[in-house]
């Protein structure tokens, strides 16, 4: 019998042929997201079997979102053609530093059939959970996920949702929703953005937090006002510089503990380890391809590796809420994704407990 030959096909390419309508719909898809992955198999140049993944270029998470396998022809065949399908999604993952994959517990039969799964090595999500997974090298992923994912209701209010499951992992009493969301922005808004209401600044969000009675502690690597490229006249910047600077002072009168400079990573991991959790201040330009001011929230770590969870779901590009929950981050990339503007700060709020 003849070998399978396994390719991978990339973002923008063409179907291939001989696939049915509905496949090569679907692939179509996958082949169109920023995110996606997807290896083909062949025998004899005829399609054999389909592995597609998604994976943000920040994260050491793939989620694999559908295996298929035609119709086996001889005993065996099935697991034989799965079995060089995995083989290849190994080779890729771990020249691109993928240290877990995930399957949603959400993922039907039909789109990953148990036998399939088995060969991945992913076993079913407990009832519990929102995914399995499996770790492919003996490098420790965090091994305790602290925050709920909470994902923005809106487009500017990445902020206050980050805020809300910091407030949800400290307090497990807590249940984020779009009252305490939006609360949390009427708050900490800074008016203006580049088409419509504007997002949070660090002091605004550290305010907000305060008068809930968390311990915090801010670094901000700049004295000036910031986001205000988000605004396209002079008359919207003076607005934003204003709310920025009563937002200033209001926290320098309040006690909170501030730090003029960026924060270290060996410092942010041993703040969570102390029971802290991390809002960071990151450009989309890492995340999505474009710069946008986005606030993350890191909150479990495990040597080089922080759990992150984003409010932001791009759904153009297939993402759904297990691909931003947890994501696996190394430092290094932590530390690229951090900061905004021209030129670049750098701000992260820590969160504590209330005290007693």
């Amino acid at each position: 019998m003849s070998p399978i030959e396994v390719t991978q096909i990339f973002h923008g390419q063409d179907v291939p042929d001989g696939l049915s309508p509905a496949a090569a719909e679907r692939l179509t898809g996958f082949l169109s997201a920023r995110a996606g992955l997807v290896l083909v198999a062949r025998r004899d140049a005829v399609v054999v079997g389909l592995l597609a993944g998604l994976r943000r270029r920040t994260s050491a998470m793939l989620r694999v979102v559908w295996f298929w396998v035609a119709r086996p022809e001889a005993d065996g065949d099935e697991t034989e053609v799965g079995r060089a399908l995995v083989a290849a999604l190994e080779e890729i993952s771990f020249g691109n530093d993928v240290l877990t994959w995930r399957v949603a517990d959400t993922t039907g039969d039909g789109d990953v059939p148990s036998n399939l799964r088995g060969l991945l090595g992913v076993a079913a999500a407990a009832a519990t959970q929102r995914y399995s997974e499996r770790r492919l090298r003996n490098e420790t992923v965090p091994p305790r996920p602290i925050a709920p994912l909470y994902p923005q209701s809106t487009g500017f209010t990445c902020g206050p949702a980050s805020l809300a499951m910091a407030f949800a992992g400290l307090e497990p009493e807590c249940v984020p929703d779009r009252q305490l969301e939006i609360a949390l922005w009427r708050e900490a808004t800074t008016v203006i953005g580049l088409s419509g209401p504007g997002g949070c600044d660090p002091y605004g969000l550290a305010l907000a937090a305060a008068a809930r009675g968390y311990a915090l502690r801010l670094f901000m690597s700049t004295s000036e006002p910031i986001l205000l490229d988000r605004a396209d006249t002079e008359a919207k910047r003076a607005l934003m510089t204003f709310v920025q600077a009563d937002f200033k002072s209001r926290v320098l009168g309040s006690g909170i503990a501030v730090e003029h400079r960026a924060i270290e990573a060996a410092e942010l991991k041993d703040a969570i380890d102390a029971g802290f959790i991390g809002l960071v201040l990151i450009d989309q330009m890492e995340t999505h391809g474009r710069s946008a001011p986005h606030w993350i929230v890191v909150h479990a770590v495990h040597g080089e590796l922080f759990l992150v969870n984003d409010p932001w779901i791009e759904t153009a590009s297939l993402e759904t809420e297990v691909d931003v929950l947890d994501l696996p981050i190394r430092s290094s990339v932590l530390e690229r994704m951090s900061g905004y503007g021209e030129p670049q700060y750098r701000a992260t709020l820590l969160i504590g407990p209330r005290a007693a």
